[in-house]
């Protein structure tokens, strides 16, 4: 039975460079391809800025950090890579890598294939006039569309997410290096296995199967290190691994099976930990409706996949099922919109959260009456929704669940956006002031001024998938267009197995019943999309998933997340018995999205540990408590 193994060594732009070295300077482990991720929208946001500046468009990184100095080590192995480090240029990236290989006489013996196809922000305004959009829901039915686009304003990049039948078609043509633009994640992962074994992509189900087993596979290691012990509930398994540990993270090898199945492992002699429950996490991260992932090839349901330890470190997966995509595909619209600033006090003693919030209230109104004093014309003020007044270490973020002693040591964070930069400089100048006109016992976390950045903000929204091509080229005068399946597409049905809830709950009567905390019971890994949340809950014991399901309700989860639910958000309940889990999706809970929110979690990573901190439940009846903490 054929398999191949692929490994990941980048899980966003920023992960550790030096990652690629355990994939390729031992002999073990043998790999056919190596993948690496480094988009996200904080990234597309950052790349149309370079581009405004006339700066590359690419990760230039992925040339200097990874192909020029390891080069000898990926011809000697026989490597392919594919990488979406093309970013807003994957052509210009072609280009400088292809001069690279040409500077050190080897040009021969590597055929790189740029993928593009993706930016549509040129043709936004003809597309926009054709109603080839339409607005985007996190969750089918679930009433909470987010706002869409409704001008080309300040649009910094569009791209749509495209899919794996480009990269396959870039491998037909011989390509031993793949960079592309915005494709969704795993499909640098089913590119590849559908090259490999000669998969097609029309609908039917044997087809859709392949395509959601090699997505699911993707979707697992496309985070690098998450699958591997990072991020992990049980971190102390982690951390204390052998070989190092967290210092010397083992990043994730997939052996994919010709049945569908396949296995996670990772490099010898590194640290981390690979085991049921570290895939489990990352399995369901950054997962809305796991009966419906929606990517451009496939719908993915996971919900009955079966996950098995098989000996340790090595962990086996099956039961992906595939239905047909949406005649839709994902955008996402990065926009500056003014700019903003942070600042960061250490306060100690006494009514320390007391001083603190006194101390960010008036430097917020100072900065206001400033402004209103010496900058022309009308200015407006910081408003309330423009503004945070954040304090770190005395449990805020656990809202309800939060201790009632008094601090007396915090951290203040000041944060800001406005329209009008000069108004941010003005907080930033005025912030050191208050060293000395405020109260005692405070202090500056950072030397110097704060500076303000640009705010970006990302919106999403649907496109036609007529209307984007992409195109592969290799080494041919003229790109080849790869244009996407439509013949079969459907729209999504949403889930039967989910419960909304929309208001906080009563706390209910225990009946004198012992009580538990829910980290005892399960584990959890949370993810964001957007505005919005996902928080998987994965149960410790199979047994005790019943019990879950009937005493963790998406109420209870409301009440404690309330203090971070925008209006008109709620919570929504899904199953996923194939590993004894409830997914939470928190829809308007980060504070209008990563890239723009003003809270101190911004992408959801804690939310996982705040509800296994936060909740107590009632104990299983006759059963044993699991607890390795």
């Amino acid at each position: 039975m054929k398999q191949v193994k692929i490994g990941c060594y980048s899980a966003f732009w920023g992960d550790s460079a030096s990652a690629v070295k355990q994939f390729l300077e031992n002999e073990e482990p043998k790999l056919d391809y190596l993948v690496a991720d480094y988009l996200a929208e904080l990234t597309m946001g950052l790349l149309a800025r370079s581009v405004a500046a006339s700066k590359k468009g690419y990760i230039a990184e992925f040339l200097e950090l990874v192909l020029a100095p390891y080069l000898d080590f990926i011809l000697k192995k026989g490597v392919k890579i594919v990488t979406n480090a093309g970013g807003l240029d994957p052509v210009g990236l072609k280009q400088a890598i292809d001069e690279h290989f040409k500077s050190r006489g080897l040009e021969s013996q590597i055929k790189v294939a740029a993928v593009y196809g993706d930016n549509i922000l040129s043709d936004f305004s003809k597309l926009a006039e054709q109603d080839a959009f339409t607005q985007f829901d996190p969750l089918s039915g679930a009433s909470s569309p987010e706002a869409g686009l409704d001008r080309a304003d300040n649009l910094l990049s569009l791209n749509a997410y495209i899919g794996a039948e480009p990269i396959t078609e870039a491998l037909k043509q011989g390509a031993t290096i793949v960079v592309t633009g915005r494709c969704v994640d795993s499909a640098l992962v089913l590119g590849p296995l559908a090259f490999e074994y000669g998969w097609q992509y029309e609908m039917t189900q044997t087809n859709l199967d392949h395509l959601a087993s090699a997505s699911l596979a993707g979707h697992v290691i496309e985070c690098g290190a998450q699958a591997t012990g990072g991020n992990f509930t049980d971190w102390r398994l982690s951390a204390f691994s052998p070989n190092g540990g967290w210092s010397n993270m083992g990043y994730p090898v997939l052996t994919f099976n010709q049945d569908n199945t396949f296995t996670i492992t990772k490099p010898e002699k590194t640290g981390g930990v690979v085991s049921r429950t570290s895939v489990i996490e990352q399995m369901l991260y950054e997962v809305l409706d796991p009966e419906n992932y929606v990517l451009p090839d496939v719908v993915v349901d996971m919900s009955r996949v079966q996950v098995d330890l098989i000996e340790p470190g090595n962990v086996l997966v099956r039961g992906a099922k595939g239905k047909p995509p949406s005649p839709w595909l994902k955008c996402t619209a990065v926009q500056q919109r003014g700019h903003r600033v942070a600042v960061d006090f250490l306060v100690c003693g006494e009514e320390a959260e007391d001083k603190a919030r006194c101390l960010g209230a008036a430097l917020i109104d100072r900065t206001n009456m400033i402004a209103a004093q010496q900058l022309p014309g009308t200015v407006n003020p910081i408003s309330s929704s423009d503004s945070a007044i954040a304090l770190i270490g005395n449990e805020s973020s656990l809202g309800p669940a939060a201790s009632q002693e008094k601090r007396r040591e915090v951290v203040l964070r000041v944060s800001a956006r406005h329209s009008n930069r000069k108004v941010l400089d003005i907080l930033s100048k005025e912030a050191a002031s208050f060293l000395t006109n405020s109260c005692p016992g405070v202090c500056l976390l950072t030397s110097g001024r704060a500076r303000s950045s640009p705010n970006f903000v990302a919106s999403s929204i649907l496109i036609d998938r007529c209307k984007v091509i992409p195109q592969v080229h290799v080494d041919t005068p003229n790109p080849v267009p790869v244009s996407f399946r439509t013949e079969g597409c459907r729209l999504i049905e949403a889930a039967k197995a989910r419960i909304h809830a929309s208001s906080r709950s009563k706390t209910l009567p225990r009946n004198g019943r012992k009580l538990v905390q829910l980290h005892q019971l399960a584990i959890a890994r949370s993810g964001d999309k957007g505005d919005t949340a996902n928080i998987a809950i994965i149960a410790r014991d199979p047994n005790h998933y019943q019990h879950l399901v009937q005493h963790l309700s998406p109420e209870l989860v409301f009440a404690q997340f309330g203090h971070f639910i925008a209006a008109g958000g709620q919570v929504t309940r899904f199953e996923v018995p194939g590993v004894s889990a409830l997914n939470f999706v928190l829809t308007r809970s980060l504070g209008g999205g990563g890239l723009s929110s003003l809270r101190l979690d911004r992408q959801a990573k804690t939310y996982g540990q705040l509800l296994l901190a936060g909740v107590t439940l009632e104990a299983p009846s006759a059963s044993r408590i699991m607890s390795n903490l």
